[in-house]
């Protein structure tokens, strides 16, 4: 309860398009059943994200491609560091 509280007063300070990054990842996170929401969450979903910043650092780091792949392997290495993280201790246990 008071980590939501907290949580509140934070997304307050934020402008609005911050704090929507912040509860992509935090949802994010919580899909992935990850036990805190960290900055690799908030890099994925910026990378993700079609206005993102990092999207277009990075589209405008590759002027000539037409397909940045290297945009896309970017988006890989942070899906594999997401895959990495460990679960929520809460996890249900396999039957």
């Amino acid at each position: 309860e008071d980590m939501r509280a907290g949580l509140s007063t934070i997304q307050q300070t934020l402008t609005p398009e911050a704090a929507t990054v912040l509860n992509q990842s935090i949802a994010e996170a919580g899909r992935r059943n990850h036990g805190q929401t960290t900055p690799l969450h908030v890099a994925a979903t910026l990378l993700a994200s079609p206005s993102g910043f990092l999207r277009q650092a990075c589209i405008r780091s590759h002027p000539n491609s037409s397909h940045p792949l290297q945009c896309r392997a970017l988006e890989l290495c942070f899906s594999v560091a997401l895959e990495r993280l460990p679960m929520a201790q809460n996890a249900a246990a396999p039957a």
